[in-house]
Parts: C-alpha cells; structure tokens; sequence
C-alpha cells in the first residue's frame, strides 16, 4: 500500500503555544539547491498561518529534499498549504529532476549557527528571507519543537566571505541572538559542517590535482550528460554507504580524470631502462601520466603489447611509438592483464584501426558487458564499483575490444595456487598464463616466464617506492595495497603472498646459473625479485 504524501494528525493535547492550533501535517518537499528557497517555501507556510514545528535538510543526503512539520488552526489551512505549494510547483514527496549546480564552495564562505527564533507563525519566514537578500545558500537546518521550541541550527554558504560580515551585522540589527559554531577558515571542517554533496568532494579533489581548464572540462561533461550525472551521483551515493571503499574509490576516480589533463603538448611518461633478451627481442616500459605501464616487446618487425594505458592517451602513445623508432601499426598483438579502464583503455583503438588482436581472460566479458568490475560478487560494494567503472570508462574515454580473443583455459598444470591456462610465444619468450583467483577483479591473469624468471603482475606487487609524491598522493597507493579497491581482500592478500614465492624462488633458483628474476608491475618502474624480501 502506497503511503501519502502529506501525513495529516488532529493534535490531542493543546499545543504549547496559546492560539489554537489542532492540525499536524508531515510531508517532505524538494526545494531548489540555491539561496532564496527557504524563503519562498517559509513565506507560503506564513501565509497559511502554519507555525514549523520540525524542519531537517541535509545537502549531503539530498540537496533538494526537505522534511517539515507544520501546525495549522483547521483542514482549510492545510488544503490552503497544500494548493500553493501546487501553484508554485512545490514537488511534494519527490526528487526534483532537474541536475544540481556542481560548484563547489570554498571553505572561508561557510557559516555555521545556533539562532534564537520565536515559535510563532512567520518567524522562519522572515530569517530566511534575511538570509536570501545576503545570497547565503542553506546547506543543513535542524529545528526540532520538542528538543528546543525556539533554537534551529543552520549551516549555510555565501557567494564569498565578506558576505558573512554582512550577514552576521544584519542578523545584529533585526534583532536575532545568536551563537557562531564555525566560521570557515579550515577546509577539512568546512567539509563536515556544510555537508558538501558527495558530488562536490568529487569536484573538491578535482580542484587541488587539476588546472581550472580541467575542471570545468570535465563539470561540462558531467553537465552535458545526464546519465553521467546520474552515475556520478549514484556513484556518490553508493560511497557514502561504504566510507572507506568510496574515499579509496573516489580518490582513485579523481585521478583518472587527471587524464584528461595530461594529453597532447603536456603528455610525459616515464621510460624505464630498455631489456633485450635472447639478442632478439627488446622490451620498453612506459608509465603514463596517471601512473599505469605500458610494455612492448618488439621481436623483429612485430611488436606486442602488455596493458594498453588509458583510452584518453591513444593518440599520445602513437606518437610515443613513432619517437621511439616503433610503428604503431605494427602492434600485432595487445595481452590484457585485466579490464580496469587505466590497462585496457585503448585496446579497442588499436583493434579498430590497426585490427590488432586482443586478448583476454574470458572473466573479463561479463565485466565488459555490464560495466561492472566487481561482476559476479555479492555484497555491498557491488553497486559501488558498477557506478565507479562506468564513470572511470567515460571520463578516460576507455574503448573496450568489440572482438576480443580469450586465452584458452585448456591446461590443467598450476604453480603455487594459481591454474596455468595458456602460453603466450613473444618471438623465442614463452610465458605462463596463470589465472588469478579473484581478489583484485574477475578475469585478472598474471604473465610468466620462468626461464628468464620474468613475471608481469597487474595490480599486484607495485613498486610504491617508484612513484612520484603525487602519484601516491593521488592514487592512495598504500590504501589500494591493503584494501580497496579489491573485489576480496582477504584472497588479494593470498595471492599477493602466493606471487612473492613464486618470485623469490625462482630468483634463487637463476641466482646459481647467474641470472636474476625481475617483477613488471602495473604501476611503477620494474624491479629485482630479491627486493621482495624487503617488502
């Protein structure tokens, strides 16, 4: 059974101001997010001789909806309540579908106080419009009858912090007492008091890793699509559910919208030092921009791709290839470790244009049909990284193969936990294909060669000591190491553990022939086998 929408209670015990009001309505309402509503939805209420007795609206939540409760004399006042706020296309019990303003407000702009109102008709009506003529936006009030009959608690941002001033003077003059709680100064008590959308501390984070080109680039984008703003918006939902999930994953999303910074004339990586193996086949490794690595072994004229970097560099990383002496169109063969958009972003390009092939775990399919990297896992976070993938996807402009080709999962043979399912020749090199057992993302495979002892891990075994202050600023590596964003951390943390043994013995079995084993990461530059000890 449907609910109303307006909650009517004829009052039984004689309310606690003289006049004789019997009619209580509860209802919610959505107000526009901007300064002036407040005013508008009070002024409607003292027209009909309500008196609030509860009001509650936290931007945070929702930046639109309100909760209130409002005494009146009779049911004509109420029916009088009702047809006004229908008249001026009040939405009662319903989201507003227009898309929210996703500016975000600075620190020094942000009022919080305690204020003394009479609990009379017209009273919340009155500062509110005192609040509109200094453009002062409500971002949080709490008003409670029962808890204190003439108290509320009001957060509120200005257009800039002189307007506080004005404010504050104003308050003074009409006669108000009130009490500061806070007066902006500190960012990150900014950020709990006004109770920024979830969006914003989005944008927020934007705004200290990005050029303001880049933000608005991006806050156009957004605006441009509304089914970008939905996913960004249940993406912030979902996060705020799963704090320490959502901060690691919104951290992580911030910066792959640095990718859209770092193309063109400010696109740099990082070279590693080029290996040749066997005389015949040179490796490279590149780190990108937003710090994930591409290697390419070149053997003869073909060349082979392992990761395939951020779909917004495709261009960049052709003209990397062509600087380095190496045809873009000679990449014959792309092998995809797993279907994060900063490892298979531009394998769709390169398909398209070049007709390369590219391969992957069959896991990866379901993940691509339902954009959704956590596909197939129960829980919470499930949601979480569906909104995370699919925003990560469009603002890196990631092009998923339309005609991948899967490893065969045809081998029964296993090193230490992990299934051998495949071999892979790159020129004279074989390796391994050993299948992951799901703690970081389905359809994850790791790249062994065990005669060189060459191990390309993913998102496993990163070298954090590598990457630049901002890149783990960014990033929140030491975070990503430990938990999120990972599909079973407990199993990423076995397979972290299974991986460091396979290494660390085979790098004791090539010290006695002479050799070395070296780990590739998906982030960082490579490194020795043997300073897995250390780790």
């Amino acid at each position: 059974m449907t609910q109303p929408p307006v909650t009517v209670y004829r009052q039984i015990s004689p309310p606690a101001t003289n006049d004789q009001r019997t009619i209580l309505a509860k209802f919610r309402i959505s107000l526009p997010d901007r300064p002036g509503s407040l005013a508008g939805f009070a002024s409607i209420i003292a027209q009909a001789d309500g008196n609030v007795s509860f009001f509650h609206y936290d931007r945070a939540l929702d930046s639109s909806r309100v909760a209130v409760e409002i005494q009146l004399s009779d049911e004509s006042r109420l029916t009088s309540l009702l047809n006004a706020l229908r008249e001026k296309q009040y939405a009662i019990d319903q989201s507003q579908n227009a898309q929210d303003d996703l500016m975000v407000t600075a620190a020094a702009s942000v009022l919080e106080i305690k204020v003394r109102l009479a609990n009379k008709p017209g009273t919340l009506a009155a500062f509110a419009r005192l609040l509109a003529k200094h453009n002062a936006n409500v971002i949080y009030m709490l008003y409670d009858e029962d808890i204190d009959p003439e108290s509320a608690d009001i957060a509120m941002a200005t257009a800039d912090s002189q307007e506080i001033n004005s404010l504050l003077q104003a308050t003074n003059e009409h006669g108000y007492h009130y009490r500061v709680l806070y007066r902006g100064s500190n960012e990150q008590e900014a950020t709990n008091i006004i109770c920024l959308k979830l969006i914003e501390k989005f944008f927020l984070r934007l705004k200290k890793i990005l050029p303001s080109s880049g933000v608005e680039e991006i806050k156009s984008l957004v605006e441009s699509s509304r089914d970008l703003q939905q996913d960004l918006t249940q993406f912030a939902t979902e996060a705020g559910n799963n704090l320490e999930a959502g901060d690691v994953f919104e951290t992580v999303l911030t910066f792959a919208s640095q990718s859209r910074s770092r193309t063109g004339e400010k696109f740099s990586v990082t070279e590693m030092k080029p290996l040749r193996f066997h005389d015949q086949v040179d490796l490279f490794g590149f780190r990108l921009p937003t710090s994930e690595n591409i290697y390419l072994f070149r053997h003869h004229d073909e060349l082979t791709m392992i990761d395939a970097g951020h779909g917004i560099y495709y261009s960049d990383i052709k003209r990397l290839l062509l600087s380095h002496g190496m045809d873009p169109g000679r990449v014959k063969r792309i092998y995809v470790t797993h279907p994060d958009t900063d490892h298979v972003g531009t394998a769709g390009y390169f398909e398209e244009e070049f007709g390369t092939e590219i391969f992957l775990h069959s896991g990866s399919a379901d993940v691509i049909a339902n954009l959704n990297r956590a596909h197939g896992a129960t829980g919470s976070l499930l949601n979480l990284n569906k909104y995370y993938t699919r925003l990560s996807s469009r603002f890196t402009e990631c092009r998923f193969p339309s005609h991948p080709r899967y490893f065969s999962a045809a081998t029964t043979k296993s090193i230490n936990g992990f299934r051998i399912i495949d071999a892979l020749p790159i020129g004279p090199l074989v390796f391994d294909v050993l299948e992951s057992l799901g703690g970081h993302t389905p359809g994850l495979v790791f790249f062994l060669n065990q005669e060189l002892g060459l191990l390309f891990t993913s998102d496993f075994l990163l070298n954090v000591k590598s990457l630049t202050p901002e890149d783990k600023a960014h990033l929140g590596i030491y975070r990503y190491l430990l938990t999120n964003p990972n599909r079973d951390s407990r199993i990423y943390k076995e397979e972290t553990a299974a991986l460091r043994n396979i290494m660390l013995n085979l790098d004791g079995e090539l010290k006695k022939r002479g050799g070395s084993a070296l780990i590739f990461p998906g982030h960082g530059d490579y490194y020795p086998a043997e300073e897995l000890k250390e780790k």
